[in-house]
């Protein structure tokens, strides 16, 4: 039972063609130091379902959307998939399985139990046409196929109305994402969606601008409640957030709001800094993937999560400021290094964005851990002994659960 809290899973958002997310593959861990460490699929998967019944449902891990997991022969032939809702989950076929009888059987009641059927990584081999009739997703590796594959793939799907669905995986670019979309890919999934190009040069609107002084104003050591409210009243979006959140917050009581000013005073100093943070960068990233405000929101708590153990607590009140700030470059498309030269926040703010030294930027890089496999700070951070594998996992699942609370 201990060895399975020393795994976690990690997450890459499925977005559709509006770049709304419709669910989340599930990567395994076997920890923080060994990376998808399993030689077997069927112990990698066989893990990811005995955490999912250890740990929670998949409803905090995939914000209440699908959840795409790797099944392999093994699993399949044991008829794992439904230890799972099927409205929760979509089984992936890998590409190694062998088709025999019995699988297609099994393949073949999931479909008639209401389960969404994913073959991973297809490869046009005519070996996967026997489970055609159970599939409903089609996951193809851009870089394994070329583009004239997959657009004759769409063509051939369209042409027989057939309602099977295609995500194209590993995209890397703004030019690749551009490609598919001409020709109606219909799911996409990949590290651009979590870090889109930054491009030197790009303005700030002056709507942006207002949050980002929203902000600033916020942080300041002394907070100017005069001087906040006027900035709110300037944005009726602002207006309507801050009142929704006071409803929310006074629920249980009978509060009467008649002033903006007397609805942040009644938030208080601690949840007015953070609400408004969660705010504007909601606003700021309006034009940008939505999973760049979901991973900013679980980056900041978990921040924030790990800084109330004892050997961290010191960072406490920078941590969730720095967590929510990180993804700032990407959703503004500006480079970070330019966003804040202008910032009152500390140096060591300043210097855990801008990939600097300093036991806050080892923070935050033990946050990215859990979003990136190959983040050699991460590991470094947990090498020091200052905080338990255990411990890291636990904040990470109540940032999650906190994250679905919060969009």
């Amino acid at each position: 039972m201990e060895r399975a809290f020393n795994t976690f899973i990690a997450r890459q958002a499925i977005l559709d063609i509006n770049l709304k997310t419709i669910g989340y593959e599930l990567l395994f861990r076997d920890s923080l130091e060994n990376v998808f460490k399993e030689s077997s699929p069927e112990k990698a998967t066989s893990k990811v379902i005995l955490q999912n019944h250890i740990l929670g449902n998949l409803t905090d891990v995939c914000f209440g959307k699908l959840a795409f997991i790797n099944f392999d022969e093994f699993t399949l032939l044991q008829n794992s998939p439904l230890l799972f809702n099927p409205k929760d989950i979509v089984v992936e076929i890998l590409e190694t399985i062998n088709i025999s009888d019995e699988l297609i059987f099994n393949v073949s009641q999931l479909h008639k139990k209401g389960y969404r059927v994913a073959l991973d990584d297809y490869d046009f081999s005519s070996k996967w046409d026997s489970l055609f009739p159970y599939i409903s997703i089609i996951k193809i590796d851009i870089e394994e196929v070329s583009y004239d594959q997959i657009k004759e793939l769409k063509k051939r799907l369209h042409s027989t109305e057939s309602q099977i669905k295609i995500i194209a995986e590993r995209i890397e670019t703004n030019e690749q994402f551009q490609q598919l979309k001409k020709i109606d890919i219909d799911y996409y999934q990949g590290y651009f969606f979590h870090k889109p190009e930054i491009k030197s040069g790009t303005c700030v609107s002056p709507l942006k601008i207002n949050l980002i002084q929203l902000f600033l104003e916020a942080y300041k050591p002394n907070l100017d409640f005069d001087q906040l409210t006027q900035i709110i009243s300037r944005d009726v979006t602002l207006v309507s957030g801050i009142l929704k959140l006071v409803n929310s917050a006074a629920e249980c009581g009978n509060i009467e709001i008649t002033s903006i000013k007397q609805a942040i005073t009644y938030l208080g100093t601690n949840k007015i800094k953070q609400y408004v943070a969660i705010i504007s960068m909601s606003t700021l990233s309006s034009e940008s993937s939505p999973e760049l405000f979901i991973e900013s929101l679980v980056r900041a708590k978990m921040m924030e999560l790990i800084a109330e153990e004892k050997p961290l607590s010191h960072l406490k009140d920078k941590a969730f400021l720095t967590g929510i700030l990180s993804n700032l470059d990407a959703i503004l498309n500006i480079p970070m290094k330019d966003i804040v030269k202008d910032f009152i926040f500390s140096q060591e703010i300043k210097f855990a964005l801008t990939n600097e030294q300093g036991e806050l930027s080892e923070l935050l890089a033990l946050a990215k851990y859990y979003e990136a496999p190959n983040s050699q700070k991460g590991r470094s951070f947990i090498a020091t002994d200052k905080i338990s594998e255990a411990t890291l996992l636990n904040c990470y699942y109540e940032a999650l659960k906190w994250g679905v609370s919060i969009v």
